[in-house]
């Protein structure tokens, strides 16, 4: 499950040494809010969910937003972390939550965002053969009652898209991460990578002769669309600390 591997992230990310400040946004049922409790015994959760009713934790605080607009209803710098797993392909402003969640975190905090992964070679074969990503398909309109507000994926990410989001929002040291490789897409990924490296370097070098290179933490972020974790991975999870004196 995604839950089980954004735990073992955390537990990597956040050493269990101390009392440790945690947000869900999208708590949903509060699945990933009990499986850290497991592993941070002095971890304490709030959780935001479009639909908090939803929610199953009876001894934690859950508020409703809407992550594309609201505020959320925090001070700046309260968290030493913030979770937000299989959300962001929901909202229609992705940007927004990306720095609502950096105000809110402390500065060294951690931030873990998982999403479909658009980008796997499988994903990209689909999108090649049908026109959708996988995971993504034909939306009905909004008047349509199988059109329930906030469960349909409406946003596909790439890897660079997401990043580039978080550097935006004031994050460093951003790294992709895969819950569990597909068979598929690792086999094609072994036999096409040579030459997708060969044509990411072409693109990479027409690009800076036509609009220059970019700063080289994006430079680097972009290599990472076609890194492992990206190629192969089912879902896209994605690490970020928010850097020190970031406003």
């Amino acid at each position: 499950m995604i839950v089980d591997y954004v735990a073992g992230l955390v537990r990597r990310l956040v050493p269990a040494t101390g009392p440790l400040k945690h947000l869900d946004l999208g708590a949903g049922w509060g699945d990933l809010i009990r499986r850290l409790r497991e592993h941070h015994p002095q971890i304490r959760s709030w959780g935001v969910d479009y639909n908090p009713s939803h929610f199953g934790v009876p001894d934690v605080e859950v508020k409703h937003a809407d992550f594309s607009v609201d505020r959320l209803a925090y001070d700046d710098a309260t968290f030493d972390l913030v979770t937000c797993t299989e959300v962001v392909e929901h909202l229609e402003n992705f940007r927004h939550a990306m720095r609502e969640a950096a105000r809110v975190l402390k500065p060294g905090g951690w931030m873990v965002v998982s999403t479909p992964n658009v980008l796997s070679l499988k994903s990209r074969w689909a999108y090649f053969t049908r026109g959708f990503f996988t995971y993504f398909d034909p939306l009905p309109s909004k008047d349509d009652p199988r059109m329930y507000p906030g469960q349909r994926h409406i946003t596909p990410l790439p890897f660079f898209y997401l990043a580039h989001a978080l550097h935006d929002a004031g994050f460093v040291d951003i790294a992709a991460h895969a819950d569990k490789v597909q068979r598929s897409s690792a086999f094609w990924a072994t036999i096409l990578g040579p030459v997708l490296t060969l044509v990411a370097g072409s693109a990479h070098r027409r690009r800076i002769r036509h609009f220059g290179a970019l700063n080289p933490e994006l430079e680097k972020l972009a290599q990472w669309n076609n890194s492992w974790p990206v190629l192969t991975g089912r879902t896209l999870i994605v690490s970020a600390k928010r850097a020190s004196g970031t406003p």
